[in-house]
């Protein structure tokens, strides 16, 4: 018993072995990542947590990061 688990270990070895060459001569380095753009961060008005632009919602000049907290702001009425 234990000689097959020793062949089935090998083989999973060489298996290894095998595709990482394959992928190091095809120029692939791992698994490819997508590189974004830098985007500008902001401060919710709130909270004080940093994010990005695109995931903020702006409102009377100030950002948020959620709508709950858009909805809790004070309002400039008084």
């Amino acid at each position: 018993m234990s000689k097959y688990l020793l062949l089935i270990g090998l083989a999973c070895v060489f298996w290894w072995l095998w595709r990482k060459s394959r992928a190091s001569s095809r120029g692939e380095a791992g698994t490819p990542t997508v590189q974004r753009e830098a985007e500008r961060m902001v401060q919710c008005a709130r909270c004080g947590v940093n994010q990005p632009v695109s995931e903020s919602i702006l409102a009377d000049g100030r950002y948020y990061c959620c709508a709950a907290h858009l909805h809790d702001a004070p309002s400039d009425d008084a």
